[in-house]
């Protein structure tokens, strides 16, 4: 787990000398090391190829007996994805077959006949020899892991299910001290203590809510409290230490008249009266509760807006994030002076809430759509048309206001900074982010030699009758986002024949495995997809058989890219650029969309509501929910918005997507894809400037 917290972050630990000592491993066992770290598509940088040179022979091969299997699961290369395609030959063997054949065999496998019976014997593939983009792993030193797990306790957005185990291991397993109180999403906190508790750690918890959050959190239920909870029976040592921590929170009255259901399961569970003489403000709060005397700050503010009394402006000046929620009906309402009374919030907020209402403010007036996941599900996401507006001298009024904010916070850490329009391309992570540490929205350039884009759903899920699929699909649309096709296992070919411009791998029927393992692959041809009309393809994983992803032991998206696609293996890591498990709760993932034109792949990471029988079934769904979808994408801040007010120069820190052209020797930088071996840097921890 270490080794894989690290490599994730490009980082390798190596033991050996520092010191300008000769080679000791043999040229053949380095040489072997190097060219397995290019398969999985990795090189090292040079201080790493110096550590690495200087180790002896049985010492580089523990460290890559270490190294090896994370770089597997990391790629995805340890699910050997292409034992179980069906058409071991793809995309040729498909591509050879009248749709007449395809289907008799399809059929015939379905009903229970043995694949072999209907598919080619597997044969040689020509090695790949295209140009690849590596990425770069650099030297770990004695803080990197502390140095991670800071900025996981400092992410501003909700854990990914990888980071919150990462954060559980540094804890728990690596001793690193954790301030519960420095944890600055508190779902995460909550979800963070509701593990610990029992560990020693100091519970240090003075919101009410979060309070009830890690009670929700020891429950089992969700800690984001959208959904409803039921508690668990509490006993009598775990009940005194809920109602110590809530004796001593703040905005006890307050926090219980936001949400009176939950809170009144809460108390049934600890009964407070029980310890009324000790836990006397618990017990006044439970009482007011139960007798509708609690009253709301939300309350208030409604009751000042209705008589349009300016007074409301004061009065969430109190509550900065209350402001921010409202700030667009405060302008309609007293426009300047909305503004005016909004500055002086500014210096409460953290940079990520100031970051979201400068991109908000500075899009409202070109937006066609507006976007509404309910409580941020966005398989019921709504979609309606624009009619907000914020008059010109006001919007920008208030960008330099926030603008302003930023930039003078940003330069407490940083004076200058040469900053690459590139950085437009990373952007932060979302809340509701399931798959991955960078946020929604994060594009990646396709390089021009690239032919082909190959993606593929696995699955394993054992037990049950017959067989169960995760669908990869694409659907495909012209520039205006009106449908022109699709490809899954419904429609094995976008085109005609040889000249097919995606097509699929074969219909796995996973009951016949021992594990219930299997595999869809679908390869699209970018050339002959322009040909035939397309500008916009959308990848999704549907969940066919109505068991949802976190039912299944495992589902896993790949996405690769190359120049042959009969070359090479059917997977190969060092083509690939997307590789993650698929988590969540629902039976829908649209994972990414290709601009053709544009030739890069934006990640999309939503939930989007969909027919869960086949992708094509989807595409009137997604040419109406695309649009507002893409617009939404652009109102997400990135890495650039960060350090856009910064004062630029040559010989301020480095941020970029890449460092291909950038020389860096030992001073900070962001950089996040790191491809030049050349190059050291420390990176940049953003969650530290974001607080």
């Amino acid at each position: 787990m270490r080794d894989a917290i690290l490599l994730r972050n490009n980082l390798v630990e190596l033991e050996g000398e520092k010191s300008k000592s000769k080679s000791t491993v043999s040229i053949s066992i380095l040489a072997t090391v190097l060219s397995n770290l290019t398969y999985f598509g990795y090189t090292p940088s040079k201080e790493v190829y110096t550590r690495l040179s200087r180790l002896s022979d049985d010492q580089i091969k523990v460290w890559w007996s270490k190294v090896e299997p994370v770089l597997k699961d990391i790629t995805g290369d340890s699910k050997k994805m292409a034992d179980f395609v069906v058409y071991k030959n793809f995309p040729k063997e498909v591509l050879n077959m009248s749709e007449v054949e395809y289907w008799i065999k399809q059929i015939l496998m379905y009903i229970g006949l043995p694949n072999d019976l209907f598919t080619q014997e597997e044969e040689d593939r020509e090695c790949m020899l295209e140009k690849l983009t590596l990425k770069v792993l650099h030297l770990a030193n004695s803080n990197s892991l502390k140095d991670i797990c800071d900025s996981l306790l400092r992410n501003p957005a909700r854990w990914t299910a990888a980071q919150f185990e990462d954060i559980k291991y540094l804890v728990i397993n690596e001793r690193l001290s954790c301030d519960i109180a420095s944890i600055v999403f508190k779902e995460n906190m909550a979800s963070l203590v509701a593990r610990l508790i029992g560990s020693g750690i100091t519970i240090n918890i003075k919101s009410a809510t979060d309070v009830l959050r890690l009670a929700v959190g020891m429950s089992d239920g969700d800690v984001s409290m959208r959904e409803a909870s039921k508690f668990r029976s509490f006993n009598r040592k775990e009940r005194r230490f809920f109602l110590g921590l809530l004796e001593g929170s703040t905005s006890l009255q307050e926090d219980m008249a936001r949400r009176r259901n939950k809170w009144k399961k809460f108390m049934r569970a600890l009964r407070p009266n029980d310890y009324g003489k000790r836990f006397k403000k618990v017990s006044e709060a439970y009482n007011a509760l139960y007798h509708n005397q609690l009253i709301t700050f939300n309350s208030q503010v409604e009751g000042l807006i209705r008589n349009k009394d300016e007074g409301v402006l004061y009065l969430l000046q109190n509550r900065g994030g209350e402001y921010v929620r409202r700030l667009h009906k405060m302008i309609d309402l007293f426009g300047k002076d909305a503004v005016t009374q909004f500055s002086v919030v500014l210096p409460e907020l953290s940079v990520i809430q100031l970051l979201k209402i400068s991109k908000y403010v500075e899009q409202i007036n070109d937006r066609r759509y507006r976007t509404f996941p309910p409580r941020g599900n966005w398989t019921k996401l709504q979609i309606v048309e624009s009619d907000r507006n914020i008059p010109i001298v006001l919007r920008d009024a208030l960008l330099e206001k926030i603008n302003k904010e930023i930039a003078k916070r940003i330069r407490v850490e940083f004076a200058t900074v040469n900053l690459s329009d590139s950085a437009k391309m990373v952007k932060l992570q979302t809340s509701d982010s399931e798959l991955t540490n960078y946020g929604r929205g994060t594009e990646f350039p396709i390089p021009e030699n690239v032919k082909f884009i190959r993606t593929a759903s696995y699955w394993e899920k054992k037990g049950g009758f017959g067989n169960t699929w995760f669908d990869n699909g694409w659907n495909f649309f012209d520039n205006d986002w009106k449908s022109v096709g699709y490809c899954c296992w419904n429609n094995v070919g976008f085109g005609q024949g040889e000249n097919a411009a995606a097509v699929f791998s074969g219909d796995p029927t996973n009951s016949k495995e021992m594990k219930g393992r299997a595999c869809q692959m679908i390869d699209l041809y970018l050339d002959r997809l322009e040909n035939h009309g397309v500008r916009y393809a959308v990848w999704n994983i549907l969940c066919y058989s109505h068991i949802k992803f976190d039912d299944a032991e495992e589902v896993y998206a790949a996405m690769q890219w190359g120049e042959d696609a009969q070359k090479g293996k059917l997977f190969e890591p060092s083509r690939c650029q997307l590789s993650f498990p698929v988590k969540g709760d629902h039976m829908t993932k649209y994972i990414a969309y290709i601009d053709i034109k544009e030739r890069k792949v934006v990640y999309m990471d939503a939930n989007l509501y969909g027919q869960v029988s086949s992708a094509g079934k989807n595409s009137d769904s997604l040419q109406e929910k695309m649009p507002a979808f893409q617009e939404y994408l652009a109102t997400l801040p990135s890495v650039y918005d960060i350090f856009k007010g910064i004062r630029k120069s040559k010989d301020g820190l480095p941020v970029a997507y890449d460092d291909a052209g950038l020389k860096l020797d030992g001073g900070k930088a962001f950089i996040f894809k790191p491809v030049n071996e050349d190059n050291t840097f420390e990176q940049v921890d953003l969650s530290k400037l974001l607080g």
